[in-house]
């Protein structure tokens, strides 16, 4: 028995190849002089019952594409492409608050145009056909045994004036049953069932049926019982090379985006999603974004202080608070004695399991994620305020700890971060777009495909180190480990962010931000800082490559923000407003003030396109031989990381 997305692959894939769907309604006002006539073209009816099953239209904001329409569609007679009668009024189609597609109609001056709006005005012709093709469903219920879909995402693509709808009566209704070629098939096979209907006996045994004409056209059109054309309504595909080849690239072209999204599903693990988004018409651009999205939200898409359990082992808040770095210390001291080496079996036996989670295999021991994101930078659950400011012993005075002043870290705090990899990392990235192209009479445009290469993150090592007395070393209070840890983590932290924004790329560092090829650039008139005008230019770059979205912002250091406080957007016009504004904003985007940036850099963007790839959790060694005379040792720290960008269209600097 099939699964519900399973139903809807089929069902896409059916419908895709039977062409577009059609839904008859009648005709509204009619503005003589204008030559416009307001139609319903859709509503949100349960009642219409298609071949494949209930068929319901969402008219939920966003479901409805209405760009062919809005964009001056034609108006057919009994959809044939080739008899045009008038035109969508741009800009007219819409979803009413009822819940109702809605559109005017303009008809032609010419004669046909003419006789057709007589025939509307006259109440002849009453009846509008709609047709639309599905884009996305999903499969809501099974009712009395038939399956009923919700049209998630569909596009009207042209309206119709008819003279015989295909269910006239609905009312304002619905289109046939069952696929028109198909029961034109069933009924033609079995003429008696037409005699068993009552209700049919007094009907013209005339059916509607796909099938070739004389010239090998394939059409809809009108057929006897015997399966002779009496009328032709739509030409569906002209016979001839050009009709052939139009044909075969449409369907390559779907064998392309099935391939690119389902190659992605199955090397990302993704092969279920990947065949929900090959149901739901949505191309390899739109699923390699939620690969990353979900990737992100598997791996923590957090800085390093803030990192969920998933890149940790899934230790206890109290096993968490029970962890000691000292603890460890000692242990892998040379000279440790079996009780220190006791007393570090819970930390030993952590590190193995991290390593094991980690794919590592560490010269030292390894500190799990659930340590660093419960300790790390004082966030802590453990009581302590983690800032060194406490007293190591109870006869050493709290404010005999002096913390060096730092430069503050922010690029953690807005990058996007992959936290506790294993292995190198791999993101898919679409790079090129499908193009359109302009043809003539018999032509055909140019095949085109989505362009897709990858990012790729590859570890680089960063390290630091700090050194423990031996007097220190004894200690065993959370505010002596808090003291070591924040020296290790900040210190590290801070080079993470250097690294984000200058990293060479070079001597095993990772590429930074400033030294990637691509990135808009913004050359200052004034020297020292921006003018209003320059910041203005910094956004429209980014706005002009249609990267910019709600979440941008600036990055500078103290100076520049100095600078912004006491310099007017537009010098000399009374009622200007300074360039920083209430609320620590620059023209409405958040900022970040940082030392870690070079003096007269300023930075803009998306900072959700920088990725921050971390492997594992923090590797710890001990280096007992550094401060071997004072008998103290030197704890060593090391992280695996990278950094890239998603998206160069997503960043500015300026200098």
């Amino acid at each position: 028995m099939k699964t519900a997305q399973e139903k809807i692959v089929q069902r896409l894939q059916e419908i895709r190849a039977k062409g577009v769907l059609r839904r008859e309604f009648t005709v509204g006002a009619v503005d003589r002089e204008a030559r416009t006539v307001e139609v319903s073209f859709s509503s949100e009816t349960d009642k219409v019952e298609r071949w494949f099953g209930i068929e319901i239209l969402s008219h939920d904001p966003g479901a409805v594409d209405l760009s062919r329409l809005n964009s001056g569609a034609p108006v057919l007679w009994m959809h044939d492409w080739s008899d045009q009668r008038g035109v969508v009024e741009p800009g007219t189609a819409r979803i009413d608050g009822d819940r109702k597609g809605r559109a005017l109609l303009r008809f032609s001056k010419n004669e046909e145009g003419e006789k057709l709006l007589t025939d509307i005005e006259d109440k002849i012709v009453t009846k509008v056909s709609v047709g639309y093709l599905p884009a996305a469903m999903k499969l809501v219920e099974e009712r009395d045994g038939v399956d009923v879909f919700l049209i998630t995402e569909w596009q009207p693509y042209e309206i119709s004036m008819v003279s015989v709808p295909a269910d006239d009566d609905v009312g304002v209704g619905r289109s046939a049953e069952t696929p028109q070629e198909e029961r034109a098939q069933e009924e033609t096979n079995n003429p008696a069932s037409i005699n068993e209907n009552p209700s049919a006996r007094t009907q013209p045994t005339m059916f509607e049926k796909i099938t070739r004409d004389a010239t090998g056209n394939l059409v809809r059109a009108k057929v006897d019982a015997e399966g002779k054309i009496l009328e032709v309504l739509e030409i569906i595909e002209r016979a001839g090379a050009d009709a052939t080849a139009a044909h075969t690239r449409g369907a390559d072209g779907e064998r392309a985006r099935v391939k690119a999204i389902s190659e992605l599903g199955k090397t990302y693990g993704q092969s279920e999603k990947a065949m929900q988004f090959i149901a739901e018409g949505k191309s390899p651009e739109d699923f390699q974004r939620e690969l990353l999205h979900d990737f992100s939200v598997q791996r923590s898409a957090k800085p390093l202080a803030e990192q969920e359990a998933e890149a940790g082992i899934g230790m206890t808040q109290k096993q968490v608070r029970d962890y000691s770095i000292f603890r460890i210390a000692r242990a892998m001291h040379p000279e440790a004695t079996k009780a220190d080496r006791d007393a570090a079996a819970f930390e030993m036996e952590c590190s193995t399991v991290a390593a094991r989670a980690y794919g590592k295999t560490p010269k030292g021991i390894i500190i799990p994620g659930d340590v660093l994101m419960d300790r790390a930078f004082g966030t802590g659950t453990n009581g302590t305020s983690g800032n060194g400011s406490a007293a190591i012993a109870t006869n050493l005075l709290a404010g005999s700890f002096i913390d060096i002043l730092r430069k503050r870290a922010w690029v953690m705090k807005r990058a996007r971060t992959l936290a506790g990899l294993v292995g190198n990392v791999d993101i898919p990235r679409q790079n090129a777009t499908t193009q359109a192209y302009w043809v003539g009479e018999g032509g055909a445009p140019t095949a085109g495909t989505p362009g897709l290469d990858q990012i790729t993150f590859t570890p680089k090592t960063v390290g630091a180190y700090t050194d423990i007395t031996r007097r220190l070393m004894m200690q065993a209070t959370p505010d002596a480990e808090a003291i070591v840890r924040d020296d290790i983590l900040k210190v590290m932290a801070l080079e993470i962010d250097r690294v984000a924004i200058y990293g060479t790329g070079t001597e095993y560092q990772p590429k930074g931000l400033k030294n990637t090829t691509g990135i808009h650039a913004v050359a200052l008139g004034t020297a020292g800082a921006p003018t209003y005008a320059e910041y203005v230019q910094m956004e429209t770059a980014i706005a002009l490559d249609n990267a910019d979205v709600d979440n941008m912002s600036y990055a500078f250091n103290a100076a520049i923000r100095g600078k912004a406080k006491t310099t007017l957007q537009f010098p000399g016009v009374n009622g200007s407003q300074r360039i920083w504004e209430p609320g620590n904003t620059i023209n409405g985007y958040a900022t970040d003030v940082s030392n870690q940036i070079v003096s007269g850099d300023v930075l803009f963007g998306n900072w959700a396109d920088l990725v921050i790839a971390m492997w594992g959790g923090l590797e710890l060694r001990v280096d007992p031989y550094a401060l071997s005379t004072s008998g103290g040792l030197r704890l060593i720290a090391l992280q695996d990381l990278d950094v890239n960008l998603r998206r160069v269209e997503s960043f500015t600097y300026a200098a």
